[in-house]
């Protein structure tokens, strides 16, 4: 059983990201952080956790680099039911947190998850606005139950097949979590005032993730799940970011059909088959 009182826990899946103390650092007192590193080099949660300046940071380290296992892990070590999904390179702005818990106090949260927003800043060059303004375009202007930010009662999961995130998914796994709420009648909520800010990124750094989805789809593929997609067609970058973004997101579709066709060709010859386990399977709680 856990504490109804408990207050809203926040949740950081981290590989090897130092930008997660910023993270961190933006959270207000008073709420758990639950850290979940994953895939990291040797001694690296350590050096973190040296630098973080706060009580009530609960952490576990697992050896192999699989974000959905990060998240299911950290969404179950919590102390209470109500977590609030992020990312180690975004940083929340200030009254946010507040925001995502106070809506959960006056929402239905057993029908009901609580999206804020995201805002992806860059760094005053053109490739760093070409990938922040698509960036922007495919996951921040249609209300989703993609992280971050995420807030939730994990309870639902009985709700979802008895799980949030597959760790056999390594990635996409928003979309799989998204199909499955929306597939269950839970409505998606958007939290005015939840605001956090996407640290910039490079177009390697994007490119680099895109093939990574592409890959998520060919195992999503291999395992029948269904998933929700974002926009991002070039018609509609080209009406909502204008014409560079439209053409970035041109290169960046084919790198994901590069992933996702590299993927197929690798199950196809058993070189990566998929895991027949349960996903609600996760590390016991800590």
């Amino acid at each position: 059983m856990t504490d109804p009182h408990i207050p809203l826990s926040i949740v950081i899946p981290c590989k090897d990201d130092w930008a997660v103390v910023d993270c961190v650092a933006s959270i207000p007192d008073g709420f758990p952080v639950a850290i979940v590193f994953n895939g990291c080099a040797d001694g690296f949660p350590e050096a973190v956790l040296a630098r973080i300046r706060r009580d009530g940071v609960g952490h576990r380290v697992l050896g192999e680099a699989n974000l959905s296992l990060a998240l299911e892990t950290g969404i179950w070590m919590a102390p209470g039911d109500r977590v609030l999904l992020m990312d180690a390179d975004c940083v929340f702005a200030p009254g946010a947190v507040e925001a995502a818990a106070a809506a959960m106090d006056g929402g239905k949260t057993l029908d009901e998850v609580f999206k804020g927003r995201v805002l992806f800043r860059d760094d005053g060059g053109l490739r760093s606005r070409l990938v922040a303004r698509s960036r922007q375009h495919h996951t921040a202007e249609v209300l989703t139950a993609y992280k971050p930010p995420l807030a939730l009662d994990r309870r639902i999961a009985a709700r979802i097949g008895g799980y949030l995130f597959d760790r056999r998914l390594v990635w996409r796994e928003d979309a799989d979590l998204d199909h499955r709420i929306r597939q269950a009648g839970i409505a998606i909520r958007p939290v005015e005032g939840c605001l956090i800010h996407h640290e910039p990124l490079e177009i390697a750094s994007d490119l680099r993730s895109t093939f990574r989805y592409g890959v998520g789809e060919a195992l999503a593929d291999a395992l029948g799940k269904t998933l929700t997609d974002v926009p991002r067609s070039v018609l509609s970058t080209l009406r909502s970011q204008g014409v560079l973004p439209a053409l970035y997101m041109l290169f960046r579709n084919r790198v994901y059909t590069a992933g996702y066709l590299w993927t197929k060709l690798r199950l196809l010859t058993n070189a990566d088959p998929i895991i027949d386990e349960d996903p609600r399977r996760v590390p016991p709680r800590s």
